[in-house]
């Protein structure tokens, strides 16, 4: 059994599938913890979804968490928040592709199929494995309760961790792109905490140099296994 970690794939199902299938060969042994932002910005928004909704039913073991572009979404789906910033972070690009599949809609929203809302509806802000605690942005470490911040667990840049935050366990999380070559760099850092595995994927040739990779961390062998975006 392997145990792997892969961050913010955001529409790209080309290269999750070849991350997953090619590279890494999975089975249903395996364990595949995903941080969230399974969609906006990239080509396929429904592909990821209906596809993580598949490995659930094929009896893959997959645990999703919540990214802030899901939470975004559902905000402007319940009316706790003006669509205009999901539409604004790459919403639009959501609404057109399933727009563009869905013929007959069955939601009161208009455009999202049921098994897609209960699907984000029932992604977790965060999980912990062993020694390590697995969320999307971050964590509000001066917080009575960290895990009820819900705002720093998905919208939450990296910062270190402190001395005296739960010790004996590292923080695993995306969210904020970085180049492969410092996230590589990170995770042989020795006595580090934090590890932020976002490499960009849907920025390949964009704003960020270094970016346009997914990633996928192995807890057991603590090996980072990368593709570079394919979609």
């Amino acid at each position: 059994m392997r145990t792997f970690v892969i961050p913010d794939i955001h529409g790209c199902s080309k290269t999750l599938r070849y991350l997953l299938e090619v590279r890494l060969g999975i089975t249903v042994n395996d364990c595949l913890y995903f941080l969230g932002d399974y969609i906006d910005r990239g080509p396929d928004t429904p592909g990821v979804i209906d596809y993580l909704i598949n490995l659930k039913q094929n009896d893959f073991k997959i645990t999703c968490l919540r990214g802030n572009h899901e939470q975004m979404l559902l905000d402007s789906m319940n009316g706790n928040n003006d669509m205009s910033l999901w539409l604004m972070n790459g919403g639009v690009e959501t609404l057109q592709q399933y727009q563009q599949q869905i013929t007959q809609i069955e939601t009161e929203y208009g455009f999202l199929p049921q098994k897609d809302l209960d699907f984000l509806n029932s992604l977790n802000l965060y999980a912990i494995v062993e020694s390590f605690i697995l969320v999307h942005g971050g964590i509000n470490y001066a917080a009575q309760d960290p895990f009820s911040d819900v705002d720093a667990l998905l919208w939450n840049r990296p910062m270190a961790v402190p001395d005296d935050f739960m010790p004996g366990y590292s923080i695993i999380c995306g969210h904020t792109p970085y180049a492969l070559t410092k996230i590589i760099e990170g995770i042989k850092t020795p006595g580090c905490r934090l590890f932020n595995l976002d490499a960009g994927c849907v920025y390949k040739g964009q704003f960020i140099p270094g970016t346009g990779y997914l990633t996928a961390l192995c807890l057991e062998t603590w090996e980072l296994e990368f593709v570079e975006c394919i979609d």
